[in-house]
């Protein structure tokens, strides 16, 4: 209103410009803006009183009056009939479905047409008697001409409107490799609908099957490319927790991990960049990972178990063979670590931190030693956890203490400096000491004393 109002003022102030324009005749500004000043001043005297909208209806309000004329829509004016089909309350219920069964044209309006089944998205199958609910709005698509796309989609998608929707909806995401966003958007279901929810978690279970049943004979490539599928455009924030855990567990249990390090390595920076996972190794994001299927979390954790055997052998250590021969002995062993930790002496805290960069190796503990640094990993084994410590110079054995008598002395994996003696030594029983053919011996001890296997 106050724009218009300006913007005639201005009109009539220019009455010398109007005039004056070379392309045009001569005018008489005031004359020409005569009929619009007239209205100008009726507006300024209805200023107070014009009301440019009906104020919503409440709906309950309106049904009220709508059940005292025993569910008479006859009694109703467009606003009320409007405000019934909209809101998803009453939208549903089933004296007003009676009603309209009795008087279908009633629908043809489109605006009251498409708040019934919008209602009929948000409480899809969940309502009183849903065939009848479905019955009545097919049977206004298949009468209502004219060319309104909603409607002649919803005309040719009959499937929609049955308890096989999110069948329907899901088969055509899956075969095409289709956003989810996208599909519910082409037929006009809302993402935030009981079927638009539906279908998201539907499509990601039916992804991971047809993954499974599939990928063995396809080729690294196609992996790849399903996956970057399943994570940009068939996940996101609107997947419901436990569908979204059920395709991540599946992916890290899949074939396809195994096989392709492509597919692992762009698997594992999703999850470490997600809000609803992370690091299983940070505090706050471990409590995640008790959603997962355990043994995707455990599957997960070996991955990052063996990056860390690499990075402690081939970074913090000297590249030599007696290096190498410790790094290849557990490895064998990396998908029986249930969890580790590099901690860092003082002289190797700067490898560290100039190859954060370019690892996932963000989370570390420190040696409260000039020079020496350890690896540490818990594993599984006789009626009991095991931590066996590796350490960085020569000369020293890998240490095995039973977890309990390691947390005894106040400290965990997590422990963020620990002393030599104190924690990393406290006790040498069990040791496997690097002369010789000592693979085998400790094979044989780890198996044999502590049911530790590869």
């Amino acid at each position: 209103m106050n724009f218009t109002l300006g913007a005639l003022q201005k009109l009539t102030a220019e009455e010398h410009v109007i005039r004056n324009r070379a392309a045009l005749a001569p005018v008489n500004a005031q004359h020409a803006c005569m009929q619009l000043s007239g209205t100008l001043q009726k507006l300024r005297q209805k200023l107070s009183v014009v009301m440019l909208d009906r104020p919503k209806l409440n709906a309950e309000r309106v049904w009220s009056a709508f059940a005292a004329s025993e569910y008479d829509l006859g009694r109703l004016d467009g606003l009320q009939f409007r405000t019934l089909c909209s809101d998803e309350k009453t939208a549903l219920r089933s004296q007003f479905v009676t009603a309209l069964m009795r008087n279908r044209d009633k629908l043809k309006r489109s605006r009251c047409l498409y708040g019934m089944v919008n209602a009929y998205f948000s409480e899809w199958r969940e309502m009183d008697d849903p065939a009848i609910v479905e019955e009545l709005l097919t049977s206004v698509f298949a009468s209502t001409s004219g060319k309104n796309p909603v409607v002649q989609k919803w005309r040719e998608c009959k499937r929609l409107f049955s308890e096989h929707a999110v069948t329907f909806l899901v088969e055509g995401i899956c075969a095409g490799q289709k956003a989810v966003d996208e599909t519910l958007k082409d037929h006009y279901v809302g993402p935030l609908t009981q079927l638009g929810r539906s279908v998201r978690d539907s499509a990601a279970r039916a992804a991971c099957e047809h993954l499974r049943r599939t990928e063995r004979s396809r080729d690294s490539e196609w992996s790849v490319r399903y996956l970057q599928w399943m994570t940009e455009r068939l996940l996101s924030d609107l997947t419901r927790k436990d569908a979204f855990y059920y395709a991540i567990s599946s992916l890290i249990l899949s074939e396809s991990a195994k096989r392709s390090e492509t597919f692992q390595r762009a698997l594992r920076s999703y999850v470490q960049n997600h809000k609803m996972l992370g690091d299983p190794r940070v505090r706050e994001s471990s409590l995640n990972w008790r959603s997962m299927a355990p043994e995707a979390a455990q599957h997960y954790l070996s991955w990052l178990a063996r990056d860390s055997i690499i990075f402690f052998f081939n970074t913090i250590l000297p590249n030599n063979n007696e290096n190498r021969r410790r790094k290849d002995f557990w490895l064998r062993y990396h998908d029986r670590i249930r969890d580790f930790q590099v901690a860092v002496s003082e002289a190797d805290l700067w490898k560290v931190k100039a190859s954060q960069r370019n690892s996932e190796l963000l989370h570390y503990s420190q040696v409260a030693h000039p020079t020496t640094s350890a690896f540490l990993m818990r594993f599984e084994g006789y009626g009991a956890q095991y931590i066996v410590v590796e350490f960085s110079e020569k000369g020293n054995a890998a240490y095995i203490f039973k977890a309990d008598d390691f947390e005894s002395k106040r400290v965990t994996m997590r422990t963020p400096r620990f002393d030599l003696k104190k924690h990393l030594k406290f006790d040498d029983s069990h040791r496997i000491i690097h002369i010789g053919d000592w693979e085998r011996k400790a094979s044989y001890k780890l198996s044999s004393q502590f049911g530790i296997r590869p």
